[in-house]
């Protein structure tokens, strides 16, 4: 019994040697686009953290993008900057990690301005937004009522 517990560790971890390594080294970017467009996040609702993991693919490109944490929105903005980003060709098979945290502040503003940007090594990025106020259709419904 030991013997197969054994086997079975053995396989488990040759396994594991074998998947990308997710390493926080950012000169696998040759530039990074940071998700301060805003788009998606200002009007996300909460505040909350990102952690993409970029799978670096032939030639420098995104060949796969792991996406967790945050909501829809905030990941959505995430992944557009991912996929602008560009890296390096010399860390094809590497899988590099980066944690994007989204700080929602209030009070709510009418428009979309840029957020703020802090960079916390090894690779964190944190973003702080204004909270944009929800949009309402001012334009009378198509039903009137006669």
């Amino acid at each position: 019994m030991t013997r197969i517990a054994i086997v079975l560790s053995l396989f488990t971890l040759l396994l594991r040697a074998q998947e990308p390594t997710a390493d926080p080294d950012l000169s696998c970017f040759s530039s990074l686009e940071l998700p301060t467009r805003g788009l998606f996040a200002a009007g996300a609702g909460t505040s909350g953290s990102v952690i993409a993991a970029a799978e670096i693919g032939r030639g420098g490109k995104l060949s796969k993008l792991r996406l967790t944490g945050g909501n829809p929105g905030l990941q959505g903005e995430v992944r557009v900057a991912m996929n602008l980003s560009q890296f390096a060709a010399k860390c094809h098979g590497q899988t590099v990690k980066v944690v994007f945290g989204f700080i929602l502040e209030d009070p709510p503003i009418d428009h979309i301005i840029p957020p703020g940007v802090r960079f916390v090594p090894p690779n964190r990025f944190e973003l702080v937004f204004r909270r944009v106020k929800p949009s309402y259709d001012p334009a009378p419904s198509s039903k009137d009522p006669k």
